[in-house]
């Protein structure tokens, strides 16, 4: 355990000391911030704008994510590092794992100023404010969290299969892409019923939106815990093999 928390620990002093970590930051802050304005002056009810907000985030991951990622493993090997790391007395598995809470733990730093966005609502507009429940605010965020961790899982995967962190990047943002939009568009365009119902259990924003509203459903955690299990197994399967 004291050597889970200390790769995490350098894992995540990574992060900070990089400078495109800030970029993504700063992207992140801008396009939630603006998306939330646009949907609060746009929009009447308050619930319908946080059901946005938490598609704009979505969208963030889309580039945030695969950014984030890109580096785990690949600079590591591309320095030289990823080597020295491995012949250390670590197991792969707790390498893995180190890595993955630390960008989790990253980008839920950077999900927790959107909360401010509410609390500026409730101090500008407080009978406004008051309508609005916790339950489906605590609910979306729980969802993004399920989202990030399977696609930050995916993204140390793709980090891992290569030295090219651009390739990696590519790699995160295409499979994410074919999820997320394959999956909003495909009920629509499809009549097969069974289509119809694959393309919604896997649309993310469709899940974001439903949970935002207070709709739970046992299947998306189960799908998006499959999924971060099932990326990382690959992913400690892919390090190994480099040993």
């Amino acid at each position: 355990m004291r050597t889970f928390f200390a790769l995490w620990k350098r894992e995540l002093s990574a992060l900070f000391l990089s400078p495109i970590a800030y970029v993504m930051l700063m992207f992140f802050l801008l396009v939630t911030g603006c998306g939330f304005y646009w949907l609060v002056k746009e929009n009447l009810e308050l619930t319908r704008a946080v059901q946005g907000l938490m598609v704009v985030i979505w969208f963030c991951m889309l580039i945030v994510l695969p950014i984030l990622t890109m580096r785990t493993f690949a600079e590591e090997r591309k320095s030289g590092t990823f080597e020295t790391m491995l012949t250390a007395p670590v197991h792969e598995s707790c390498v893995v794992f180190a890595k993955f809470a630390g960008v989790l733990t990253f980008f839920l730093m950077m999900c927790a100023p959107t909360l401010l966005y509410l609390l500026i609502v409730r101090y500008l507009a407080p009978e406004t404010a008051m309508l609005l429940d916790l339950g489906p605010i605590v609910g979306g965020y729980w969802v993004v969290g399920l989202i990030a961790s399977a696609f930050i899982a995916l993204g140390l995967l793709a980090s891992a299969m290569t030295s090219n962190q651009i390739i990696a990047a590519i790699s995160t943002f295409s499979i994410m892409s074919v999820i997320f939009f394959g999956g909003l568009f495909e009920p629509h365009l499809s009549k097969n019923p069974m289509v119809r119902d694959v393309g919604g259990y896997l649309s993310s924003a469709l899940h974001l939106m439903e949970a935002a509203r207070g709709i739970f459903d046992s299947r998306t955690i189960v799908l998006y815990l499959s999924l971060t299990c099932f990326f990382l197994f690959g992913t400690i399967k892919a390090v190994e093999a480099r040993r």
